[in-house]
């Protein structure tokens, strides 16, 4: 039990790490949008570049699951 308190936090700290870096990136692809001149483009920027992290794993995780599955049945 002792060896997997120290594995669990280190992934918390990865899986942490990995949210500030996509909250990064979000923040900077937001001020590119603020950049654009036209105010439909604009606000596609902003609503392509505005989903939450925790949002945006949970759509990888769906997108894996099928070809992880055909992978399984080869």
């Amino acid at each position: 039990m002792k060896a997997t308190l120290p594995l669990a936090l280190a992934a918390a700290a990865l899986l942490a790490g990995c949210e500030v870096l996509y909250d990064m990136g979000q923040q900077t692809a937001l001020r590119d949008c603020e950049q654009m001149q036209d105010a439909s483009a604009r606000t596609e920027c902003r609503r392509r570049n505005s989903q939450d992290y925790r949002d945006y794993e949970k759509q990888r995780r769906q997108l894996q699951l099928p070809s992880a599955a055909s992978g399984a049945q080869r």
